[in-house]
């Protein structure tokens, strides 16, 4: 198994492909679910926690209003480039630090919620990243984190993995697990509860991924992911038989061309203590 370490959004070109192409297939419809789980977000201070190229950062500076703020913390200096571009091009007034999660380049009580999208899993100290997430909280504020379920659960990222062992490429396919088969959905709440979280609750979501383009649109987001320098680094013969591979396993998983199976995501919400 790959960890952590080894799934890196940096080089290749990764950070324009996965705002290009990531984003809005998949990170902004789930984006738009994460933030469906607070009533309210008007006039709150929020820290959105691994931001990547900030989709969920510039969706909250819509919903906080003039007098709330939002933060976007992330230890890759290129995806914040990327991030950093796009808001101020939308006219989004958003904070981008170049920071790792612990520890946190903040104040102690700084925040009303920290959210977190598809980051979590990747934290080196998953306990020390929580009690980060606690310290840099208002007491009574909440966290809001996701981390996708395994990738037998996830049709699309599926198919790639099981298309990449077939031509005997495990490595690959382990680098491409990473983000769904490191953290076992019972494991994502002992963190926040060690760190003094109240009401811990992790719920399982599904949705359908619906890919406008189809099958031929679906095979070109393999190449907005972390492990497109892998793929690229094949022999033209074996990216051809992936690209083929590939195409075969979606044309079979999808039923009306444009849905490519589901997704599946933990859902963890918890409070800090007044």
């Amino acid at each position: 198994m790959s960890s952590p370490g080894n799934f890196s959004f940096a080089g290749g070109g990764v950070a324009d492909a996965y705002e290009d192409l990531l984003v809005p297939v998949l990170f902004e419809p789930w984006a738009h679910h994460l933030l469906a789980v607070q009533d309210d977000w008007k006039n709150k201070r929020v820290l959105d926690l691994a931001t990547g190229t900030g989709i969920v950062a510039r969706l909250l500076a819509e919903q906080v209003g003039p007098a709330g703020s939002v933060v976007g913390a992330d230890i890759n200096g290129e995806m914040l480039s990327v991030a950093r571009q796009r808001s101020a091009a939308s006219g989004h007034e958003i904070e981008f630090i170049e920071s790792p999660v612990h520890p946190l380049n903040l104040s102690d009580g700084e925040f009303d919620v920290v959210v977190c999208q598809q980051g979590f899993q990747f934290f080196p100290d998953r306990t020390a990243a929580a009690g980060e997430m606690f310290r840099c909280l208002k007491g009574g504020g909440s966290v809001v984190i996701s981390t996708w379920r395994p990738v037998t659960e996830c049709g699309f990222f599926g198919a790639v993995c099981e298309t990449l062992e077939s031509l005997g490429e495990a490595e690959i396919s382990n680098t491409m697990r990473v983000p769904f088969d490191f953290i076992a959905g019972e494991e994502l709440a002992r963190p926040f509860e060690a760190s003094g979280f109240s009401n811990v609750s992790v719920e399982n979501v599904i949705k359908p991924l619906e890919i406008a383009g189809g099958v031929e649109q679906a095979v070109s987001l393999a190449y907005a992911t972390p492990i497109a320098p892998k793929l690229r680094d094949l022999p033209q013969a074996a990216q051809i038989q992936f690209r083929d591979g590939l195409t075969e396993c979606l044309r079979q998983l999808t039923e009306d061309g444009t849905t490519m199976g589901k997704m599946a995501s933990n859902l963890l919400t918890a409070r800090k203590p007044v």
